[in-house]
């Protein structure tokens, strides 16, 4: 979900907007994506295929190991950004892989271990499901991962504008980005070779 404004005129106008994905990446980097937006309107699915090492991230696996994990987020989102950086990091590598427990088990350390990060309990995802909630905030906008507390895979990513902007009509906070992830699953082959 992510949020579509048009300006005309004097005029703004802000949508919700639905995006479904399907992704498929290998350990050397390629991968396959079908993206599919709702409403449709003009702008039909999108059927994209990635050459090896064409994906953004580390080549491989998730790794077990802490210190590692902080070098691939560092190398997409620097920490000198911020914790931000780290969520934010996360949901690029997780969004793409389905890490072993020894992997979950480094996320959650760098997560644990990165000042400025906020744990937030129970949180229900869009999806109804009951997870741990992390965030950290910047500039007035929070980046929330929820957790799933038994195996610490990653159920859903949330940016919210804590603040309006200014001349908004708008009050209150607003999700602007929301990711749910329903499925990660290992597989040999996306099947649609």
């Amino acid at each position: 979900m992510a949020t579509d404004t048009t300006i005309a005129g004097n005029s703004t106008t802000t949508r919700i907007v639905l995006f479904e994905e399907q992704r498929w990446r290998t350990d050397d980097a390629s991968g396959r994506v079908i993206r599919s937006r709702y409403p449709g309107g003009n702008q039909p699915t999108d059927d994209s295929t990635y050459h090896p090492g064409e994906l953004d991230g580390p080549i491989g696996p998730i790794t077990a190991d802490p210190n590692a994990l902080t070098a691939h987020i560092d190398a997409t989102q620097p920490r000198f950004l911020g914790p931000t950086a780290v969520i934010r990091g996360l949901v690029s590598l997780l969004g793409w892989r389905t890490p072993n427990q020894a992997a979950r088990t480094a996320v959650i350390t760098v997560l644990r271990d990165t000042p400025g990060i906020t744990y937030h309990g129970s949180v229900t995802d869009r999806a109804g499901r009951t997870g741990v909630g992390v965030s950290a905030t910047s500039d007035a906008i929070r980046f929330l991962l929820i957790l799933n507390p038994a195996t610490g895979g990653l159920l859903a990513y949330e940016r919210t504008a804590l603040t309006p902007p200014p001349g908004s009509d708008r009050t209150g906070p607003r999700v602007d980005d929301y990711h749910l992830f329903l499925v990660h699953a290992r597989a040999t082959s996306s099947g649609n070779s």
